[in-house]
């Protein structure tokens, strides 16, 4: 049986770094992490390699190539996830109900499911005490999980209360039928009232937790953003994500000059515009069109603004 987790989850992974010796000259490189950790199989190595989280001398690679002394070998392995998920009783926003799934308003602040020092008080948590029969095909620490956000990120989900409507919803998704809007509040004003980001992404080689625009084995990644409000230093924003990239809005924002504010990894160290107070990620999933499960028909939801958004943007307008 394959040792590795079926979903890599790099919130869930640990890092190891390897420095090729003399004896490692000329071996392909999954034989020597074979017997350098020696906890997984080969061909969980090989396929780690394949994935691009194993990367020799700052580039991804082939689980055939060569090794030369000194090459250095950065791998991130997936931690192992909990069996299951407590029930808790935390409260959940529920936008819309039907028998085969449910669209929620997420907090910020919450995670979507139990991670490493994260054994509760998560979304999934909540929704195995809200729906004790939700999907567990995304397994089941990860109860009605189709799609997530992330941990700062406010907004509308959609969750498969049966396994029929999991596979539906999730192939919607794959095949980019779903459509997503959310909005933001950025620094300064975009050149363009409405704009294009096709730029790839793919994890920061110097940054585990961060991903960057990486041209060199990244992941296709495209985003359309309009503008709705200007106000000089910042601007709201709506943003269509064609992709669904970890962290995609947010660092394709970064590229084109523009942070959001109150991110704390990509905006770290930035002075607020008008000294405002912002207590968060100013970023939310605010409308989601995806087709119904068992009809097909499209369905929108759209999960209003929040109050701490609300109260910027009304700083904003003030000033």
């Amino acid at each position: 049986m394959d040792d590795l987790p079926q979903k890599f989850d790099f919130d869930e992974a640990e890092e190891h770094r390897l420095v090729a010796e003399d004896s490692d000259a000329g071996r392909r490189l999954d034989h020597v992490l074979g017997q350098r950790l020696p906890e997984f199989s080969r061909a969980s190595l090989q396929r780690l390699i394949k994935m691009g989280v194993v990367w020799l001398n700052g580039a991804t690679t082939r689980p055939a190539s060569r090794l030369k002394p000194g090459d250095e070998i950065r791998v991130s392995v997936p931690r192992i996830q909990p069996h299951t998920v407590e029930p808790e009783d935390i409260p959940l926003n529920v936008l819309m109900e039907e028998p085969d799934f449910a669209v929620l308003d997420k907090p910020t602040g919450i995670a979507v499911h139990p991670g490493r020092g994260r054994p509760g008080g998560t979304l999934a948590n909540a929704i195995a005490h809200r729906f004790p029969d939700a999907s567990t095909k995304s397994g089941v620490h990860r109860p009605g999980i189709v799609h997530r956000l992330d941990m700062a990120t406010s907004g509308v989900m959609v969750i498969a209360k049966t396994e029929a409507a999991h596979t539906a919803l999730g192939e919607a998704f794959r095949a980019r039928t779903v459509k997503k809007e959310y909005r933001a509040i950025v620094y300064g004003e975009p050149a363009h009232d409405e704009d294009r980001i096709d730029l790839p992404l793919g994890r920061d080689l110097a940054h585990q937790e961060r991903m960057a625009v990486r041209h060199d084995g990244g992941r296709d990644s495209l985003t359309d953003f309009s503008v709705v409000e200007r106000f000089g230093k910042a601007a709201h924003l709506a943003a269509f994500p064609k992709t669904g990239r970890t962290h995609q809005i947010r660092v394709h924002l970064l590229a084109r000059g523009h942070p959001i504010l109150g991110d704390s990894i990509y905006a770290r160290g930035r002075a607020l515009p008008l000294g405002l107070d912002v207590p968060r990620l100013m970023l939310h999933a605010y409308r989601l069109t995806f087709p119904h499960p068992q009809s097909g028909e499209l369905v929108e939801v759209e999960a209003p603004l929040p109050d701490d958004m609300q109260a910027v943007l009304a700083a904003l307008r003030a000033d």
